[in-house]
């Protein structure tokens, strides 16, 4: 039975006379709710809607508070503003000038003043609803307990008290299928009736064969070996198989050979760098800052190493998590540890003379917050940093106090040795060529600075003045100051400011060759941490904590109620969790929040966080990382949006065998290796990417959500220039260490890029192609400046997660794959690779689609073949290249900052005065350029970009 005083906000279509009749009878003249409900009605209902449509105005800013107009407040509502009368009559609507206000029954008074923000009808009646209760306001306590009340309708809709849900967000409506990622994971029994094996199949099988016969759906055949071991070979390691390695496993007739296909490649140290570069994705990692700076951030290697090794290790997940989070908390002398919590600052960030150091802060607040709900939980917080979610049940409160965690989070560069299975090769060869550019740019800038210093003595001595050096002259009282760029011209003014800047930047790269980690420590703010110098751990990282506030608006300078770290009440894990044993945390500084202990103390938030995370009975965490490496195996996961399983992502196609792979995924202690071998056992995943229906399955089933078929597959950007490297012999397998630069575009290479009032010095390749040739996440990876060949294959941006790689088909890809520097480096190599293997043409032939396709050819692509070659010998032979060379130097034209006037400058390439390039053209013969066009055709063609 609904209550007579909610039942008045379903009456419509009523004159406005009739309307006030009936809900003054429902609600205020005969019969009022109860005190405790109408408190209830306050702190659900009519508190969020002041703070959302009132405080910016009238309490936002307490020293700004519009017509002295403070809703902050029952009393400041009572006392009115500057019209001198009260805005609020306690249980008297209609001569309250606040119900007046957002009426819009007084053209003078109408609030709020826009349109678009105007109360809609139903809110409106909660002004009038809560007015005539008597206008409770409860104090903060009590609102903070009244929040953890049931707030029911009970009229139908189903509320968020179902699916286990914490009664902290009951006062929200929410569908029940909406909430499927809140709810308890389910205990689901295997449907084995769905298969023939029963218990001696794959349970994946048995979930996915009940869903396609209730469609009436038939599976696609098992795939052919051959597609089979490209398949899983790229599918776990990002590259393809050999031709010895395909020949074994064709001629391997055991039954359980693809199973132990699977254990081999699981086994290779390749495994954890293709899918450590799934995790770096999510987590958007980069080798420098980003935004107008874009600073190197010169020992970020070393998180994305430990990333690989922790793939390699089958490190479980759930110690994963804790490292990242808290690693520092958990044992500060573990330098994996230390490292581990790069994760904290991968996002971009940046801080400069000019920012205000408080929002530099709430920009990475924030940007954590966010980064840990969609990494760890596919849930994107941020939209409740200002309001309520509006789709999702995580209030704003909820925001701050998982923001809270991390409040006491600082930045620093950690001395932390090197381990010993850390590569730290080319340290010695990498700081003999930074030292050189340090000091080219401080001889440049002190034949600036002399000068500069003997024309000032000039200045001062034929005015009788002693001497001041630059730093005092704004001290010199007696006389005139020398102007600022004596004896400089503008030129020279401009290009001093360029050298200063230039040695900053070379400053922070002169780090990547010292034992430091890009981690964190939890301690007192310390000012003044530019973004351009390094940020060392002070030896007293100080107690103080900075407090959090919920912010108005998200606003840092629009602070409001304090909150306690805590966790989100939706997910309601019912288990304490204990602070660490080491530390000390008095009984009193413990809150509890939403049934979990999240201590205030300055250690231990971040690791009682994670614990939380990790708990077995969380719902979302296991149900999220199952549901990513599902992706990656069939290119969509279970639920559609990896980093949203709230409301607006796509819900799960197959609900219940989610839920029964996480809960084997956690009995299986948290091994993702383990997840790897279940689902590439099954039928499922090594069904054929062709169907007898497949244009029936393409209209009744677009997304093949029933998994009839398996999902063909183009390579992403990393696997095709590792994939190119691989067959032409070039690939150079060494793990880790510093990140390379392979060779880019030149003209993107040289072209000019801001930074801060100057220009970043040219990106300029590893001096050799045994650097240059590494696997491309061993790669620099810039903010400022993708790698065209990447970029144009839809490697994504590292400013926000990926949580899927899109599959655009361009132009530009083809003109790339054909044309570009890169592929003709790599085609020209594999024509010699062919050569130096056998000098038969048609041999020739059968190798280069051995090599790249990794199947034999038929003779009608051995004949095709050879004879294109021949025409093209023809070709090359009356089409000699011409010849080209490296620039060793490129010339700059900028303007000065101050002066605004025009200067030149010219800018060293030192590389390439010792530079080892690739073997180009004009260097072979024409057989190997007639051999290199084939290759070409080869890396075109679908058989080596796609994966069946």
């Amino acid at each position: 039975m609904m209550p007579r005083y909610l039942l008045s906000k379903r009456i419509r279509g009523l004159s406005a006379p009739a309307y006030m009749v009936i809900c003054c009878f429902l609600v205020g003249c005969s019969q009022e709710p109860a005190a405790e409900q109408a408190e209830l009605l306050f702190v659900h209902e009519v508190y969020p809607l002041i703070q959302e449509k009132c405080t910016a105005c009238h309490g936002g800013d307490p020293d700004d508070i519009e017509g002295d107009f403070d809703v902050r407040s029952r009393e400041g509502m009572l006392s009115g503003g500057a019209s001198g009368k009260p805005a609020l009559i306690p249980g008297n609507p209609a001569n309250s000038l606040l119900y007046e206000a957002v009426t819009w029954a007084n053209a003078d008074l109408e609030m709020p003043p826009k349109e678009n923000d105007r109360l809609s009808e139903a809110q409106v009646d909660l002004i009038h609803r809560w007015i005539a209760s008597g206008a409770p306001w409860p104090n903060t306590i009590a609102m903070d307990s009244l929040r953890h009340l049931p707030w029911d309708y009970s009229d139908g809709i189903k509320v968020a008290t179902s699916g286990g849900l914490s009664p902290a967000w009951t006062h929200r409506r929410y569908q029940p299928e909406d909430l499927w990622a809140f709810a308890p994971v389910k205990d689901v029994e295997v449907p084995w009736k769905a298969i023939k094996q029963r218990e001696k199949g794959n349970p994946v099988d048995a979930f996915v064969a009940r869903s396609l016969s209730a469609h009436k759906v038939k599976p696609a055949q098992r795939a052919d070996r051959l597609t089979l071991i490209r398949r899983a070979t790229f599918n776990l390691t990002g590259l393809p198989p050999t031709p010895a390695e395909v020949e074994a496993f064709l001629q391997d007739t055991q039954p359980n050979a693809f199973d132990r296909l699977v254990e081999r490649l699981l086994d290779s140290p390749r495994y954890g760098e293709h899918w450590g570069r799934h995790w770096l994705d999510v987590v958007r990692y980069a080798d420098s800052n980003g935004f107008a700076n874009d600073y190197e951030r010169p020992n970020a290697w070393r998180y994305r190493d430990y990333v690989i090794r922790a793939f390699n290790e089958d490190k479980p997940y759930n110690q994963f998590v804790l490292e990242q989070l808290a690693g520092d908390e958990i044992d500060p002398s573990n330098p994996e540890f230390l490292i581990a919590t790069g994760f904290l600052r991968m996002g971009p960030w940046e801080h400069t003379g000019m920012s205000v150091e408080a929002e530099t802060r709430q920009f990475f607040l924030d940007d954590v917050t966010n980064s840990v709900g969609e990494t760890f939980l596919s849930l994107p917080l941020r939209c409740a940093s200002c309001h309520d979610h509006k789709f999702d049940p995580i209030p704003t409160r909820d925001y701050y106090r998982v923001q809270a965690v991390f409040a006491p989070v600082q930045f620093a560069e950690r001395k932390t040795p090197y381990l010993p299975q850390e590569n730290i090769e080319g340290f010695e060869e990498g700081l003999f060529t930074h030292k050189n550019r340090v000091s080219d740019a401080q001889i440049a800038l002190q034949r600036l600075v002399d000068k500069e210093v003997a024309a000032a003595k000039r200045w001062f001595a034929a005015r009788g003045l002693p001497y001041a050096t630059s730093k005092r002259w704004d001290k010199v009282a007696e006389a005139k100051l020398p102007p600022r760029n004596i004896g400089l011209s503008d030129e020279e003014l401009g290009y001093k400011k360029l050298l200063q800047k230039r040695l900053q930047v070379l400053s922070r790269e002169g780090d990547r060759y010292e034992p430091l980690s890009f981690s964190v420590f939890n301690g007192t703010p310390i000012t003044n941490r530019n973004s351009s110098k390094r940020m060392l751990m002070p030896t007293d990282p100080g107690s103080e904590v900075q407090p959090v506030y919920i912010l108005a608006g998200g606003s840092v300078h629009a602070p409001t109620d304090s909150v306690a770290p805590g966790v989100l009440s939706a997910v309601g894990i019912q288990e304490q969790i204990p602070a660490p044993l080491d530390v000390a945390v008095a009984q009193d500084s413990v809150v509890s929040v939403d049934n979990t202990l999240i201590h205030e103390h300055r250690d231990g938030r971040r690791l009682a966080f994670a614990e939380w995370l990790v708990d077995a009975k969380h719902p979302i965490t296991a149900r999220s990382i199952v549901n990513r490496i599902w992706q990656y195996h069939f290119g969509n996961g279970l639920a559609g949006n990896a980093n949203n399983f709230g409301v607006m992502g796509k819900k799960p196609t197959h609900p219940d065998l989610l839920d029964w792979l996480a809960t084997y995924f956690v009995e299986n202690g948290w091994s993702i290796k383990a997840m790897h071998q279940l689902i590439m056992s099954s039928e499922t995943y090594q069904r054929a990417s062709e169907h007898r229906r497949i244009d029936n399955l393409r209209s009744e089933d677009p997304d093949n959500k029933l998994l009839a078929y398996f999902n063909p597959r183009r390579l992403t950007a990393e696997e095709l220039r590792d994939a190119m490297l691989f067959v032409s012999g070039e690939l150079n397998t060494t793990m880790g260490g510093l990140p390379v630069k392979p060779e880019i575009n030149i003209e993107v290479a040289l072209q000019p890029r801001h930074i801060m009032g100057s220009v970043a010095p040219a990106y300029q390749p590893s001096r050799t192609p045994a650097q240059r040739n590494r696997r491309t996440i061993y790669a620099y990876r810039y903010r400022g400046l993708p790698d065209p060949l990447l970029e144009v294959f839809n490697k994504p941006s590292a400013d926000i997660s990926c949580e899927q790689r899109t599959e655009s088909s361009v132009t530009p890809q083809v003109f790339t794959l054909m044309n570009s520097q890169n592929t003709q480096d790599r085609a020209l190599a594999m024509a010699m690779r062919l050569r130096r293997e056998t000098g038969v043409r048609s041999a020739q032939v059968q190798r280069s689609i051995q090599l790249t396709w990794g199947r034999a050819a038929t003779d009608a692509e051995i004949e095709v073949s050879t004879t294109y070659v021949d025409k093209m010998i023809v070709y090359h032979r009356a089409n000699v290249p011409a010849k080209s060379s490296y620039p060793k130097e490129v010339e700059r034209n900028m303007f000065e900052e101050m002066t605004g006037k025009p200067f030149k400058y010219t800018e060293r390439l030192d590389v390439y005065e010792n530079y080892v390039a690739d073997v180009k053209s004009w260097e072979v013969d024409e057989e190997i350029r007639a051999l290199a066009d084939l290759a070409k055709v080869l890396f075109n063609a679908n058989e080596f970009v796609y994966i069946y």
